[in-house]
Order: C-alpha cells, then sequence, then structure tokens
C-alpha cells in the first residue's frame, strides 16, 4: 500500500505534550525517510515544542482555541484534514481525545491509528499501539476495542528515534562505575523532581561525577537551578538538547521519570532511578522493576532529597550491570521499524 499523507493529531504543550511529539516525531521520521508526506496537528499551548516538528521539515497545522473540548477539537482537525488529499493514516496520541472524537473524524481518512497506554479507554480504531510492557497484555483490550482492530502491545513497539537506533549500534558495555550522571524529567516536574536531585548531588562527597542536566522546555527554576550550581564545575545544564541519545550513551546513570524516556534508556542500557509522576506511569514502572530494568523509588511527591542522596550512594556495580543487561535486552531500537512495517502491510 502506498501511503502519500500521514497526518498525526498529538498533543503539544509542556508536560505530557513532550512524550507524545517525540515519539510520534519519531514514527514521522522514518515515514520522512521514504519520501512520504507527513503533517502535525497540535494545540498553540503555553511553551508549545512543535517548533521541533518545523525545524525538521514536517507540515504543521494549529487549531484555533486552547481548551479540551472534543467536540471542538474534532470539528477543527475535520476541517485540516478535509483539505489534505489522500490521508491514509490518521495517527491520534492525545489523552485528551476519546472515542467519542475517533468516530467523528474516522470517515475522513483511510485508516485511524491510536497509540495510547491507558488500558482502560474504549477506541474506534483500525490499528492500536500501546508500547508500555504487561505481564499479561492479550486481554487488556478485549472489551474496549472492536475485534477487527488490530493491536500492537509491548516495548517491541516502543517509537525509539533513529538516533537512539544509531547509537545502540556503537554501544560499548558499561563497566558499572558512575562517571557521568544525566538528569531528565521530561516536559512536566510538578513536584520540582529537578530541584530535588540537584540538591541531592550537591550532597555527594564525589565531585568527580559529572551531571548533565536537560531541561526540555523554559522552567521557572531555571534562575534558582543556575544559581544553586554556579560553584559547580562539573555540573553542565542543557537547554532543549534535541541529542539526548547523546547524553545518555555518554552517561553511566540517569535519574528521570517513569515515562516513555523508559524506552529510550533500556534501549541504550543506561541503568536509571526513576520516580512516578503521574497515575498512567505507576503499573509500567512497577513492571520494568520486576524485570530489574529501573530502580523505581515510588511516587514522586512522596521523595526527598535525602532519598536520591542515599540510593545514589549505595549503588553497586552488580546492581548497575544487571540493569544495563536487562534493558537492553528489553528493548532493541527496532519497534519504530516494526511499527511502520506494520502500517504499511495494513490490510
Amino acid at each position: 500500500m502506498k501511503i502519500k499523507n500521514i497526518v498525526f493529531r498529538v498533543d503539544s504543550g509542556k508536560g505530557v505534550g513532550w512524550g507524545h511529539i517525540i515519539r510520534c516525531f519519531a514514527l514521522a521520521q522514518r515515514f520522512k525517510e521514504k519520501n512520504y508526506n507527513i503533517s502535525f496537528i497540535v494545540r498553540p499551548h503555553l511553551n508549545n515544542i512543535s517548533h521541533i516538528l518545523t525545524k525538521n521539515g514536517f507540515n504543521v497545522f494549529y487549531l484555533k482555541n486552547k481548551k479540551y473540548y472534543w467536540k471542538e477539537d474534532a470539528i477543527q482537525t475535520k476541517n485540516i484534514i478535509e483539505n489534505i488529499d489522500n490521508i491514509d493514516w490518521l495517527v491520534v496520541d492525545n489523552y485528551g481525545l476519546d472515542v467519542r472524537w475517533e468516530k467523528f473524524v474516522r470517515s475522513n481518512v483511510k485508516k485511524l491509528m491510536v497509540i495510547d497506554d491507558m488500558t482502560l479507554r474504549t477506541h474506534e480504531c483500525d490499528l492500536l499501539l500501546d508500547q508500555n510492557y504487561y505481564k499479561n497484555p492479550n486481554k487488556l483490550y478485549s472489551k474496549f476495542i472492536s475485534k477487527k482492530s488490530k493491536i500492537l502491545i509491548g516495548p517491541k513497539f516502543a517509537l525509539i528515534r533513529n538516533n537512539f537506533y544509531e547509537k545502540r549500534k556503537k554501544l560499548k558495555l558499561r563497566n558499572g562505575k558512575i562517571n557521568r550522571i544525566l538528569i531528565s524529567f521530561g516536559g512536566s516536574d510538578n513536584t520540582y523532581e529537578i530541584l530535588k536531585v540537584v540538591y541531592a548531588i550537591t550532597e555527594l562527597d564525589n565531585k568527580k561525577i559529572n551531571i548533565d542536566l536537560l531541561l526540555p522546555n523554559p522552567n521557572k527554576n531555571y534562575l534558582k537551578i543556575q544559581k544553586l550550581l554556579s560553584n559547580f564545575t562539573n555540573i553542565t545544564i542543557h537547554y532543549q538538547n534535541l541529542d539526548v541519545a547523546g547524553l545518555m550513551i555518554n552517561a553511566d546513570l540517569a535519574v528521570g521519570a517513569g515515562g516513555s524516556s523508559n524506552w529510550e534508556r533500556c534501549c541504550l542500557g543506561l541503568p536509571s532511578i526513576v520516580s512516578i509522576s503521574g497515575k498512567n506511569q505507576l503499573q509500567l514502572t512497577k513492571e520494568l522493576e520486576k524485570k530489574g530494568c529501573i530502580i523505581n523509588l515510588g511516587m514522586s511527591k512522596k521523595i526527598s532529597s535525602k532519598n536520591y542522596t542515599d540510593i545514589i550512594k549505595n549503588l553497586d556495580k552488580f546492581t548497575l550491570n544487571k540493569m544495563s543487561k536487562n534493558g537492553l535486552k528489553l528493548v532493541d531500537g527496532k519497534g519504530t521499524l516494526r511499527v511502520v512495517r506494520e502500517m504499511l502491510n495494513f490490510q
């Protein structure tokens, strides 16, 4: 099947929008390599990160209002896609939209794909992708989507960007020593985890450890963090650095949130200390803990700076090596290629 146009309706604001944009970007990137036309439909949120899309040559259409009223969203989306010829796939990755929205716009496209990881939601789609790890995934969606719909479940289909896949090929086995730590909490940090970890690091005795601090969105604590770290020559602040793969491959340990970044860290065998910022991350984080891929500190609102300090101080080579190997085994970086193949061969 020759695809002429693929359209993504994706959240683009701060918080969950960062993860949605990045995983859809990974999929769009692969189709762009095959010379397909890619368009994104987003909302003009404050701190919108959709400039990443335009910078990489994708078409971006903006909806008018900023609030999530599904009917208005669906009408505006429909008006946009009616002016795009031969849409073979409309890909929806947005927690704020549901089955009502999907039914409203479905007649305007050939195929509808939904990316979701909130399993108790009904969907009207042809293809559903949930890249999360589940111990018993087979019956998760049986009551929520049509029997005619195809389901792709698990990190086998994790949407990993191409640069992660390429860097994995050159990855050297980690030796279990901590010489560099990467701190990244995605686009949302409502419980000030970055500040907690920064305070924790200032308590570490070993100042030979290099720190990369990644701030993807304008952060209200940015100046405070800069001032706090001004005397630490071993800490580098990165602002909206898209080469996260480069930072990860050079790190020996990551500290971050329990969202889709888990798959990127696993893909590069990067041991991780993870906090949970939302209920949708709870089950996944627990499963990855059981698989020995991460250290789960629990809900972020209950974590103190001292918790981070203590766990970093007490890490040993055996634990770090085990996490690295388990992550590499779970995520091979080929998930995006598999999803592309499924879409191209869909009947």
